[in-house]
């Protein structure tokens, strides 16, 4: 997708039907700072979004009913079936807001699926994000990125990143959000096997085999002086994700194409979120596009190159 296209991120594009891309997103970082008592987990994320993305098409209708419907696109061997009911996260952000601001209309909704699912690569979160952008506009509700953004948290602890422009870091269980304001792209290769993992059954394993003290717990401040400064070293040092080696004894795959980037020539690479894709950090866009062919030939998973996305 063109750098431009992708930015332009919510389009007219016939009267009264809107269109959104959903990007998806690498965690750079990722540590777990303990449990709530709500349940959640006390975590902090620093995500980069990506052009690899959803699409949405959003119609608003004057009966109230939500029509939703999704298409696979792109995807080699998706995992498991996305839910095209209640179960949903598009939908459950539609009916949130419906209920909250007493929306009689109802919509028509499209989304076309290119984010690999059971990926921890936020697409769920980022379709409901751009969901609630979508309604926001199309029922002109007016409401404020603030508002929002609550909206999101309440549906998932990644939904909020995907309203704060380019990088960000979250805190909490991911309700407490601000930008990391970088100003150069970055270059990805992201390998994507078919085995997927469950984001709670990653964190339920975590806590049950990976005891951590304060001492122990990591912070993003390494990566994100790296990342304001453009600085290789210091980013390939910040890059850490605590739920990696739990996930790799749930997915022995990732274990293997840990193994396999080790033997390239990339800067730094790591896990995404609770995984299954895995991710390498490169030079430039053409650094990206022969690590890419290689790990074609190297592995039997889906292969794609990224560049991180500067403003959404």
């Amino acid at each position: 997708m063109d750098k431009q296209k992708i930015r332009k991120t919510m389009t007219n594009i016939s009267q009264n039907v809107y269109q959104s891309y959903a990007p998806a997103k690498l965690n750079l970082f990722f540590e777990i700072h303990g449990r709530r008592s709500d349940g959640y987990h006390d975590v902090c994320s620093l995500c980069c979004p990506i052009s690899i993305y959803d699409s949405l098409i959003f119609e608003p209708l004057t009966y109230p009913k939500i029509e939703f419907c999704c298409q696979m696109t792109n995807i080699r061997k998706p995992v498991g079936e996305i839910p095209v009911n209640g179960e949903n996260l598009v939908v459950k952000a539609i009916q949130k807001i419906r209920e909250r601001y007493g929306v009689s209309a109802g919509c028509k909704v499209r989304l076309m699926k290119r984010i690999p699912s059971q990926a921890g690569m936020g697409g769920g979160s980022s379709d409901a994000a751009t969901a609630i952008q979508l309604a926001n506009r199309a029922w002109n509700l007016r409401l404020s990125p603030k508002e929002m953004l609550e909206l999101g948290a309440e549906l998932g602890s990644d939904v909020p990143l995907f309203f704060i422009n380019g990088m960000s870091i979250g805190y909490g269980r991911g309700e407490l959000v601000k930008s990391v304001p970088t100003k150069q792209p970055f270059y990805f290769v992201v390998v994507k096997p078919r085995e997927g993992i469950s984001t709670a059954e990653a964190f339920r394993y975590c806590m049950q085999n990976n005891k951590t003290s304060d001492e122990q717990k990591r912070f993003p401040d390494e990566l994100i002086s790296g990342l304001l400064q453009g600085n290789w070293t210091r980013i390939a040092d910040g890059l850490y994700n605590r739920l990696e080696r739990t996930a790799e004894t749930l997915c022995p795959k990732i274990r293997k194409i840990r193994e396999t980037f080790q033997k390239l020539d990339c800067i730094a690479h790591q896990m995404t979120g609770s995984g299954s894709a895995y991710f390498g950090l490169c030079r430039h866009r053409k650094h990206a596009e022969h690590l890419a062919a290689q790990l074609r030939l190297l592995t039997d998973c889906s292969v794609f190159t990224a560049q991180s996305i500067l403003k959404l």
